[in-house]
Order: C-alpha cells, then structure tokens, then sequence
C-alpha cells in the first residue's frame, strides 16, 4: 500500500456511475482520531457533491466533541487560516443541526472578519446552550462591533436555565476578566449575578463538580449573601475548600460561635487549623471547654495553637493533663503526640509501651513520640518497624522518619531480600531519595522482582538517576561501581532492557 493510500485509505471513486468516469478519490475520514487534523479535512465539508460534505462533517462533528475544555487562544491559532468566506457558511445549513454548530463554532474562530462575523450571527439565531462558549469568545475580537454583538447575546442568555450552564463554565466566565482588549468586568458582574438569583437546591448542587460548587458558594459568599442555609449547605459539603470559604466569611455570619464549634470538629486538618485562628479574635474564655478539647487533635498545628491561646486564660500543666489521659486511656494518639512536645525523654518507655497497640494509628503515634524526644532512639526504632511485620500505615511513617536523617544502604539492602511489596517500595523509595552512584545497583536488582509494580517504580527511578548522574561531583567507590555493574550483567544476562551507557559511567567501554 502506498503512502497516500495509508493516509486516506484505498481509493474510493465518490460521484461514479456505470457509464461516467470517477470525479474524485474521497479520504478514508474513519481513519482520522486526533483533533488537529480537523485542519486537513474541513475543505471537504463545503465540497458540492453532498457524500462526501456529509462523512467529512460528521468526522469533524465527532473530533470537535471530544474536547472537554476549549481556550480561545488554542482555537484561534488552530482555525485562524482555514479558508472560509462568508458565502460558504450558507452551506452549512445542509447538515443537521448538531454539526450546523460545531462547523459554526469553529468558523467563528476564522481570520476572516467577516466570516467571524456571518458566523456568529448565526450562532445567535440558533439560541442553544452549545453555542454559548464560542459567542463568550467573541467578547475579545478586535472587531468592536462583533465585541458589541457578542455582549448584548450573552445577555439575553442570563436566564434561570442557563444557572447550572454558565456555572459549569466558570473558568470561561472568569477569563473574562483577563480580557485586555476590553473592559469585561461589568459583564462578569452581570453573569455572577444572574447565577445568585435563584438558590441552588441540595439536588442540583450534587450534580455539580467541586470546582462548580466552589465557585458557585464563592459568588453568594461575595455579596454576603450568607444565611443559615446557605451555612447549613456549606458546612456539608464534601469539598474542604468550601468549608474553609465560610471561614473566610464568617464574619458575615449571624451566630459565629455555633458555626466555629462545628468548623473546630471538621474532619479536615485545614479547615480545623483555618477555624482554631479565628479564635484569637473572639472571647477565649468562651471557646475555653472547646480548646482543651483541641489539645488533643491529631493536627500538631492546632496542638500548638490551642496551647497558645489556652496559656492566655489559664495556667495548665500539660504533661499532668496528657499523662493524666493516657491513664484513662482516653484520646490516646492525641495525648502522645501532644506529651512529645511539651515533655522530655523520660517519656520514651512510656510511647515504647504504645508500640505494642493492637491499632496502627497508636503505633504510629508512638513512633513519632518517641522521635519527638529523641531523633536518635526515634531512627532506631523506624528501622526496627520496617523490620518486622506492621501495618503499612506505620511503615510509610517509618519512612519519613528515616527520609529525614539519611539512611543506612547496608541495613536497608538485607532487608529488602527479607521483605514484602510493600517493604520493598518504601526502601526503593529511600534509595531514589538519597541518590548516590550506588543505587542504580538496587533498581538494577529491582528490576528482576517478579512483582510488575515494583519492576515500573525500578524503572521510573533508575531513568531519573541516569538523568542525574551527569550532575553527580562526589567520587565513585570500587564498591559502587562493582554493585552496580554485578547487577548490570545480571540483567543483561535476563534479557531486561536498561540504559546501555552505565557501564560507561563507571569507566567501562
């Protein structure tokens, strides 16, 4: 098959009888996936011989429509130097209505003026939701008066049915704001008050993406439009930044102590340190019973606070109270934690108790306590989890414990033949940070695993080391270099493809 043959297909006679000639060789448009190439066949749509106009639109119909996000620069610089005259969009009126846009939408992104123009006159008359975004376009001509026309548009669009649309498109509706050839703000002001005209309900609010809902809360909570069931909305809904929107606001808010107390419970830490800040700036001596409860959170930085602002009303003994919980075996992770950071080592056989837990979570705790007080035992005791059978919650915090000092290669490299997956992964993961010119032997090594998942993170990894060895300055070790390259012929020898030039690195041709 020859080259044109692989682009368009075989050749397909359009327009032949038994008694005529074929006209024209048709491109095979099933053979075309890709967006760009939108480009190459949008000729074919104003072709006369209707066939062939028809499977070439549809074509573009189902490439235009696989785009989720149009940006009007994009467009512009992809559909700018089609050759559409006004006079050919009349052609359009051929296909069915669905495709009538999509030709129109990207006609109206066109060089010519004119064709912009005749487009977007008709995008207009059709009145559809589709053709919203590709009119919004138009608000940056340089063509003052297709500006104008594109204005007056969108505001007839500002209707009821159109709220869940335009709020869909939000970050279409702020572009408008970024607009230098115009002053847009007026219009953006005009959307954003449309959208607040009428409350969402709690159904049509759940159809909406994080992002819709955010933008939608942010809208009211700008006008101060904030009332208890514009809180009650808020303080349920699954996205933290909305949560942390009404902190934001709360000053808008009638009955703030009732609405801090259910933000000072949030199961978000970001929410609970933005809510435990408001604080300092309400009475402490109301908020008292709520911030000894906070002295127990989970979050080191609502710890710290709570403490702060407690040490304003009252003269606590916080190693009694935290002692005095972990005897009643109550808010336990929160009072080790809590005991790390204001006592001292004395304390370390107590947390080394609490590394027995039958719950993870403590054991975790305890380990972060115990290097708290003292970095060194602390270390020590993360090799030690990494060592035996945990949870893989308490291994990962094993990890970062041991990211922060610096690692120990040998003790790690037999405990990676004696470990499980998830051992494993978390030592590769040390490895890659702690980089040197030795650990291309381990990934090397961690390529022969039978676990395909730890053979992709070798990979990831031994392809950012051999990017970053050329930056390497510190001196090779005979040691190094006859690790590294035992697991080079090892895996040359399994037919395991790897970076051919790390012999070379270490001084072999």
């Amino acid at each position: 098959m020859s080259i044109f043959e692989n682009i368009f297909g075989k050749k397909k006679e359009i327009g032949q009888t038994s008694s005529s000639k074929p006209r024209f060789y048709a491109p095979d448009f099933d053979k075309y996936d890709e967006f760009g190439q939108i480009v190459t066949i949008f000729d074919y749509t104003l072709n006369p011989d209707f066939a062939i106009a028809k499977k070439a639109a549809e074509t573009i119909n189902r490439l235009f429509n696989t785009v989720q996000v149009f940006k009007n620069k994009q467009l512009y610089e992809t559909f700018r130097y089609l050759r559409i005259n006004k006079s050919d969009i009349k052609k359009f009126d051929r296909f069915d209505k669905e495709i009538k846009i999509t030709l129109l939408c990207i006609a109206s992104m066109n060089g010519n003026g004119y064709s912009r123009e005749e487009a977007l006159n008709r995008l207009i008359d059709l009145q559809t939701q589709r053709t919203i975004p590709f009119i919004l376009f138009r608000l940056a001509d340089w063509v003052a008066p297709i500006r104008k026309k594109a204005e007056n548009a969108i505001q007839k669009f500002l209707v009821a049915e159109n709220t869940i649309f335009f709020i869909q498109n939000h970050k279409l509706i702020s572009w408008l704001l970024q607009v230098q050839r115009a002053d847009l703000s007026e219009l953006y002001n005009q959307i954003s008050n449309s959208i607040i005209q009428k409350r969402l309900s709690s159904e049509q609010l759940k159809g909406l993406n994080e992002g819709d809902r955010f933008f939608y809360f942010k809208s009211l909570a700008k006008t101060g439009l904030i009332d208890i069931e514009l809180i009650n909305q808020m303080l349920i809904d699954k996205y933290y930044l909305i949560r942390i929107l009404l902190i934001k606001h709360l000053d808008k808010v009638d009955d703030i102590k009732s609405v801090l107390i259910k933000l000072l419970s949030d199961k978000s830490q970001k929410v609970r340190q933005g809510a435990v800040n408001l604080i300092a700036n309400q009475e402490l001596n109301e908020h008292e019973t709520v911030l000894r409860d906070l002295i127990f959170d989970n979050s080191t930085s609502v710890r710290v606070e709570a403490r702060r602002l407690l040490n304003k009303i009252c003269d606590c003994d916080y190693i009694k109270i935290y002692q005095e919980s972990l005897s009643n075996q109550k808010k336990i992770i929160g009072s080790i934690l809590g005991l790390s950071e204001v006592s001292d080592k004395s304390e370390i056989p107590l947390f080394q108790k609490y590394l027995e837990s039958d719950r993870a979570r403590i054991r975790t705790a305890s380990l972060i306590g115990i290097y708290n007080l003292d970095s060194n035992i602390g270390t020590e005791t993360a090799y030690q989890i990494l060592e035996t059978e945990n949870p893989i919650s308490t291994r990962r915090a094993a990890e970062t414990l041991l990211a922060k000092q610096g690692i120990d290669f040998k003790r790690l490299r037999k405990l990676y033949d004696l470990t499980d997956s998830t051992g494993k992964k978390i030592i590769l993961r040390l490895f890659n940070q702690f980089s040197g010119w030795s650990v291309a032997g381990d990934f090397l090594k961690a390529l022969t695993d039978n676990d395909k998942k730890i053979q992709l993170m070798a990979r990831v990894f031994l392809e950012s080391w051999n990017n970053y060895t050329i930056r390497l300055a510190t001196k090779q070790s005979p040691e190094d270099k006859d690790y590294v390259l035992s697991w080079y012929k090892k895996t040359n020898e399994k037919g395991i493809k790897v970076p051919g030039n790390i012999p070379f690195i270490f001084g072999e041709k």
